[in-house]
């Protein structure tokens, strides 16, 4: 049987004990060893090439968001999801600009959690409500000030949005549109500037509210 490999870094005991139950109550489910330093982060990273990396950002002298900028580099194909329960708008904003697979908060349940975890390893986008109601009040007030013009995406673009939101990486969706890589992150930038978007969050998010894509 395939199993996703799951790394859990989270230096709170009391979440540690809750979640490693979650997660060995699945037998697709892989654990490994627990992450304790960004030492042994980055020694897992780089020996087990886990398949999710469950992580918390927001504990004093653990895991920073510096810090989850070196994971895609010591494993390419980790898939980051958060788990926090941090409330400071400006530095959830700043780990989604990370381009984070999903975030969800220690108040989700373990239903909610679980799915969370197989989305991300399908490399979908997974944002609990309350990370979503985030994105959207700041997507709402960049309307407010802008004169609200309509704005057209060419076919291309629209497929491009699409795959992006759907959790491709450019490499991935060129591969899929048959185009080099380089002509995919033209066409997401001059998509982004388009909308006026700062990151792939509010873009998937756009994506979803205006039917491009499907929930």
């Amino acid at each position: 049987m395939f199993k996703i490999k799951v790394a859990l870094a989270d230096a709170q005991a009391l979440t540690k004990v809750g979640l490693r139950s979650f997660i060995k109550e699945k037998k697709d489910l892989e654990l490994l060893d627990d992450i304790s330093s960004l030492e042994d982060l980055r020694s897992t990273l780089k020996q087990e090439q886990p398949h999710v990396l469950l992580v918390d950002y927001n504990l004093r002298n653990f895991i920073s968001i510096l810090d989850l900028k070196e994971v895609n580099h010591l494993s390419p194909k980790t898939r980051i999801l958060v788990i926090s329960s941090d409330n400071n708008k400006s530095t959830i904003f700043q780990v989604l600009e990370i381009g984070i697979n999903g975030y969800v908060t220690k108040e989700c349940s373990q239903q909610e959690i679980v799915t969370a975890i197989y989305a991300t390893a399908k490399g979908e986008k997974f944002f609990c409500n309350k990370v979503l109601d985030l994105i959207l009040e700041k997507h709402l007030q960049k309307e407010e000030k802008d004169e609200c013009l309509p704005t057209e995406l060419s076919v291309r673009e629209v497929e491009v949005v699409q795959l992006t939101a759907s959790g491709l990486n450019a490499r991935e969706i060129a591969d899929k549109l048959h185009l080099s890589h380089h002509t995919i992150y033209t066409h997401r930038k001059n998509v982004m500037k388009k909308l006026a978007l700062g990151s792939v969050s509010e873009l998937t998010l756009y994506a979803v509210k205006t039917g491009i894509i499907n929930t």
